[in-house]
């Protein structure tokens, strides 16, 4: 299994100008493609709420790793269920 996390697809909906949004833990979530810019082309995420901002600091070629890398700036829960076990070493006695 790989380690990106994968996004709650179901909560992004398409905005008329093209983008993506969600809310997630009280964060507005909004996924942007960029066709041409001096970074390249591909997809980037913003996350905004109370005044506080964070923002991708690349861009990604696909759409999936982009929601999953916002929801997971902002989620209550920094690591999908399944993660944790795989990370941390099993106890051998």
């Amino acid at each position: 299994m790989s380690g990106m996390r994968h996004p709650t697809i179901s909560a992004w909906q398409r905005q008329e100008d093209g983008s993506y949004a969600a809310e997630l833990a009280g964060w507005s979530l909004r996924v942007v493609w960029h066709p041409e810019s001096k970074e390249g082309r591909g997809f980037s995420w913003i996350a905004e709420r109370d005044g506080e901002r964070h923002k991708s600091e690349a861009l990604h070629e696909e759409i999936e790793v982009a929601m999953g890398e916002a929801e997971a700036m902002v989620s209550p829960d920094p690591a999908p269920a399944g993660e944790a076990e795989e990370a941390a070493p099993a106890a051998h006695h």
